[in-house]
């Protein structure tokens, strides 16, 4: 048997680009949407690859509400503007209204107050800003805008997303999560010329949007390689893409059928098993098919997925920084060892794990959750990664050495959670880092939120881990599950363990955290008790799990 870093030198020793290349210009005659002709003819490819050689595969078939949009016009001022909708708009063929400026989107954020104020000419006209998320575009269609043309950051046509629930959605979800509005976006130049025009005089803009707004049925491959035991790392990966899509997310796709078939052939050298599946309905349906997978096989996910390991966006040109979005239960030192291979000065500190990229699993007990940050060192004007979901998304942004860089650090976390001994839980470390946190939060909080019966909690804790730890406990897969499990959900939800939190990101405690700078002054009196409502709830919630990791 060898150790995690013996497994991870014999898997690095054998990946094989060429046939990663070979892979990846299939991929690139595919614009693979969520159960369309090319999404489904892309599962089959890998379903048929992963068989070939000899892996246990079991395909899934889903129903997910797919959002696809098809085209936009935004016409003003006698030009027609190039422009692409937002997942989840609605439809809209000819449909004419006043224009009027978002002038807080300049501004940056709004308080709940001034929120009214921001909205207040918005009844009956559409929308021009440069604020793409979900709570402003929900806040506008309440307030009666009948459409939103948002301005995005350089002059290129990129797809975002209106929707507000992860996954397939609840019936309240449903009713109350897609503003279903028309919302398209505009490049830059266009955006700032469209404002001029407005701030110069009455402006009418006509919207033209087609949409795909249905129920699909969807194929996901899922790869097993058994190792001596039932305790597995969960790889994954979105395989939907925005037109070929192959840094997002093709390189990783095609990756992960090479690290299939390295394991496949160390298989007898792997302690913990491996699972490798390719999601789709991520862009296109907000993480339905991750959401779907935890639905559907959540009591196997809870008794024996160790570690969710995922690849999103990878084999960048450029790219010559690597950093670590994570749970952060495995520990500074971890990242620093892993990561210094790969930076040539000192590895970036660990980066908590925000709400995005099918971080589904923290209801079912995943302790660990790791996705690997592929950025620069010294940023431009122009963003990194540019052409993220755009038709510039094409093979020539890939950079081989890049992709079997960006690989590699997949197969040493792979290793690691597979093969160490004992998983690498620092949970003194951890609850050190939850109380940094929620003291910083405490200094943004008026006093009708009080976190004080926190803290003592954390140092009970800390004393209960470290005991633990001298005793050994954290040498068993189950004891890391179960306390790590408990930490996690404290620290990055607020839904029951069961359910889904909302698409949105609230930040680290999003229930805690939602009463961040909010006073008397700057929300509604009806407001402000809802968050005093919630935040008590979400307290006891937090002592309630922070006992259990006790227990």
């Amino acid at each position: 048997m060898k150790n995690a870093n013996e497994l991870f030198a014999a898997l690095k020793s054998e990946i094989d680009w060429e046939r990663m290349h070979r892979d990846l210009l299939a991929f690139n005659e595919w614009e693979r949407y969520s159960g369309s002709d090319h999404g489904e003819a892309a599962a089959r490819y890998m379903d048929a690859r992963l068989r070939e050689l000899g892996l246990e595969v079991e395909t899934e078939t889903y129903p997910l509400y797919r959002s696809l949009p098809i085209s936009a016009k935004v016409t003003a001022c006698g030009r027609e503007l190039d422009s692409t909708p937002f997942v989840y708009s609605a439809p809209c063929s000819g449909f004419e209204a006043p224009l009027v400026f978002d002038e807080w989107s300049e501004k940056g954020s709004c308080s709940q107050k001034d929120l009214a104020e921001r909205c207040k000419d918005f009844r009956g006209k559409v929308v021009l800003t440069f604020d793409e998320s979900f709570n402003f575009g929900r806040a506008a269609a309440q307030a009666g805008a009948v459409g939103i043309v948002s301005i995005w950051k350089v002059d290129l046509l990129h797809h975002g997303t209106l929707g507000g629930v992860w996954g397939n959605p609840e019936p309240e979800e449903l009713l109350t999560r897609y503003p279903m509005i028309p919302y398209t976006e505009i490049g830059r130049g266009d955006g700032e010329w469209l404002r001029d025009q407005v701030r110069a005089g009455d402006v009418t803009v006509r919207l033209d949007i087609e949409m795909d707004n249905r129920i699909v049925e969807s194929t996901m491959p899922v790869a097993l390689v058994r190792g001596q035991s039932e305790k597995y790392v969960l790889v994954s990966g979105h395989y939907d893409s925005w037109y070929e899509g192959i840094t997002d997310n093709g390189v990783a796709n095609i990756f992960m059928l090479e690290l299939a078939r390295l394991l496949k052939k160390h298989q007898n050298d792997l302690l913990r098993s491996v699972r490798l599946a390719w999601w789709s309905g991520h862009s296109d349906a907000r993480y339905a098919g991750s959401a779907w997978y935890c639905d559907h096989h959540f009591e196997d996910l809870r008794k024996n997925c160790v570690a969710h390991v995922n690849m999103d966006i990878c084999g960048c040109m450029g790219s010559d920084l690597v950093g670590f979005n994570t749970g952060m239960l495995e520990g500074r030192a971890v990242n620093d060892e892993v990561l210094k291979d790969y930076n040539d000065e000192p590895p970036m500190a660990p980066v908590p794990m925000a709400r995005f990229a099918d971080q589904t699993f923290w209801g079912a007990d995943v302790p660990f959750t790791i996705m690997p940050k592929y950025t620069l060192k010294k940023p431009g004007v122009v963003p990194f990664f540019w052409w993220w979901h755009s038709k510039e998304d094409t093979i020539d942004k890939v950079d081989p050495a890049v992709a079997v860089r960006d690989g590699e650090i997949i197969a040493r976390l792979t290793a690691l959670f597979a093969n160490a001994e004992h998983l690498p839980m620092a949970g003194v470390e951890y609850v050190s880092w939850m109380e940094t946190v929620l003291r910083d939060l405490q200094g943004r909080l008026t006093k009708d939120f009080d976190l004080s019966p926190v803290f003592p909690k954390l140092e009970a804790l800390k004393e209960h881990l470290a005991k633990l730890e001298r005793e050994g406990a954290f040498k068993c897969d189950d004891t890391v599950k179960r306390v790590g499990g408990a930490l996690t959900r404290a620290a990055f939800t607020s839904a029951d363990r069961f359910g889904q939190d909302p698409a949105v990101d609230y930040g680290l405690f999003p229930g805690l955290n939602i009463a961040r700078d909010q006073t008397p002054d700057n929300t509604t009196p009806e407001y402000y008790l809802a968050l005093i409502t919630r935040f008590t709830r979400q307290r006891t919630r937090l002592l309630a799990l922070l006992e259990e990791a006790m227990a």
